[in-house]
């Protein structure tokens, strides 16, 4: 700590009320020569102050800024290190890579990671929370809506994703925790797992919005005009990885294409 040069207003006069002490001092005001110029403590957050004054290294150099998040010192500042520093450190869950995919679209990714966590409003948590009494799905109107019902238990959301999901050739479970454990154990090429976890998020997605449509515009479609939808999704965001991973983007498109969907 420098005692020269430097004009920082030591904020302690609410503490240090009597003796030369007043007004707002510097450091340098308050450091003669080799001790500190100080009224005797009268209260104990006076005596752990000076305690702490007492234990700085005083040198005749300027002040200088050291950035040490976390106890140790860097040269560049990283926003990333402040914020893993002030968030909540938690365990890895098991399927971040199914969420968080870098080739995933973010509003998707968004969606599915709140589908995941089961934090979106579907109609089960809107009765338990007392704000509706009809908790009917709204695409086949036979079950109660749940997240595991609209992801893939209803049989209209069945029939699009059992269909996406044939004509990549695959068999899909049908139960959400299922999926989720196939698509994570999914050992096939980085293309084919990209196109499954693309399809899979952009049917969630395409669902969802059907499903708030439906209740909140009363504007319904049909299936089949819900997979078109699907498939010019993963299309566009296909075609916008092809500057940066031009074999990625050809290989998951030949994919694609090569799976023969019954699309217009």
């Amino acid at each position: 700590m420098s005692t020269t040069g430097s004009k920082e207003v030591l904020e302690m006069e609410k503490l240090l009320t009597s003796g030369p002490v007043i007004g707002h001092p510097t450091l340098a005001e308050l450091w003669e020569i080799d001790h500190w110029v100080l009224p005797p403590a009268r209260s104990d957050n006076q005596v752990r102050i000076y305690t702490f004054l007492l234990q700085l290294p005083i040198i005749g150099e300027a002040d200088v800024y050291v950035w040490c998040p976390g106890g140790s010192q860097k040269t560049r500042y990283s926003t990333r290190q402040v914020y893993n520093l002030l968030r909540e450190q938690l365990p890895q869950v098991s399927w971040y890579k199914e969420v968080w995919f870098s080739k995933g679209i973010p509003k998707h990714r968004f969606l599915t990671w709140l589908m995941v966590l089961n934090r979106s409003p579907t109609r089960d948590r809107l009765m338990n929370w007392g704000l509706i009494t009809d908790g009917a799905c709204l695409f086949c109107n036979s079950s109660l809506e749940t997240r595991s019902h609209l992801f893939f238990d209803c049989s209209f959301s069945w029939d699009i994703w059992s269909s996406l999901f044939h004509c990549m050739q695959h068999q899909s479970p049908r139960s959400w925790l299922e999926i989720l454990d196939f698509l994570h154990n999914f050992a096939g090429t980085k293309a084919e797992r990209y196109l499954l976890l693309l399809t899979w998020q952009a049917t969630i997605y395409a669902l969802w919005t059907e499903r708030n449509h439906r209740l909140h515009r009363n504007n319904y479609r049909s299936a089949s005009s819900l997979t078109s939808d699907i498939d010019k999704m993963i299309r566009r965001r296909i075609a916008s990885i092809r500057h940066d991973e031009p074999h990625l983007s050809s290989d998951m498109l030949t994919l694609w294409f090569s799976s023969s969907l019954p699309l217009q």
